[in-house]
């Protein structure tokens, strides 16, 4: 180990030591509370959750991190919120043409969902050319293109049979920062935690769940603004704000949904059953901030 490593260590492990005792001290955790604290974390090891726990509770911040940074305090300009990628993320997604659809089999499952915005910058103006890399599960909760080795440590059931790239797509904004694409309604994505295991018990304990909020993610890219990670979340959700990750959802981030079953309207679209709609923008900062 090199001594700057070494130097590192000695410095993140001090604040870690000098936290935990902080906590100990604040909360006034009795010796049998920290002997019960041990006995679970053997229960953990034994059962082989030591790494799925961390990464449930841990890994959030760590993958904001650094990439986020350009991102962090939202509120005071507007602009969208970080929120990481996650382990589902593939690059190579297709570039697609007009009319924006994401990539899905001729039979795919689930209410269709039309999805539109705009892309503009922390000053209001529109950014036209601007790159949506897109993803999400369809609708029986599932990611295409995965594989057990690319979530571990989480433990997914994956649907194999799914093509690839489904519902993952490029698309860029019109002269005027707007775009809008057809997907269905995103599923529910489990994580695969063992409902009588210790992290089981613990979740629902903390009145948890481990499952993650409907969501859609994206990567939206301009040039002259920083590139933003983010997510968007569906109104009136049970799960928004109750999931294993460290903070809540963003308010920002959570958007309204419009059933259309109008038999004519649907029918307009090339549908023969109700939609959905959603409208949401994403706030892009300047590389440089105006002056």
């Amino acid at each position: 180990m090199s001594t700057s490593e070494s130097t590192r260590l000695q410095v993140v492990f001090d604040d870690l030591q000098s936290t935990i005792a902080d906590l100990i001290i604040k909360h006034g955790v009795t010796e049998q509370e920290f002997q019960r604290a041990i006995a679970w974390a053997l229960e953990l090891a034994e059962a082989g959750e030591i790494p799925m726990t961390i990464y449930q509770f841990f890994m959030h911040p760590v993958l904001e991190a650094n990439p986020g940074a350009a991102y962090a305090n939202p509120e005071k300009d507007g602009a969208s919120p970080w929120i990481g990628r996650g382990p589902a993320y593939v690059p190579g997604a297709p570039v697609l043409e007009r009319p924006y659809a994401l990539p899905m089999r001729p039979d795919e499952p689930g209410e269709a969902l039309f999805v539109s915005g705009q892309v503009r910058s922390t000053s209001g103006e529109p950014i036209a050319g601007a790159e949506l890399d897109i993803w999400m599960t369809n609708a029986k909760g599932d990611y295409s293109n995965l594989t057990a080795e690319m979530i571990r440590p989480l433990v997914i059931d994956l649907d194999e049979s799914l093509p690839p790239f489904n519902l993952r797509g490029k698309l860029l904004t019109d002269d005027e920062g707007r775009f809008e694409y057809r997907t269905v309604m995103p599923g529910i994505e489990v994580m695969g935690i063992a409902e009588d295991g210790p992290l089981g018990r613990l979740i629902k304990k903390l009145d948890r769940v481990d499952t993650r909020p409907l969501h859609i993610h994206a990567i939206v890219t301009a040039a002259g603004f920083h590139t933003l990670t983010t997510q968007s979340h569906f109104q009136g959700d049970p799960r928004v704000g109750n999931t294993l990750e460290p903070r809540t959802t963003p308010e920002s981030s959570v958007h309204a949904t419009q059933l259309h079953d109008d038999p004519a309207d649907f029918k307009a679209r090339g549908l023969d059953a109700p939609y959905h709609t959603v409208t949401h923008d994403y706030v892009l900062r300047p590389v440089t901030p105006a002056v």
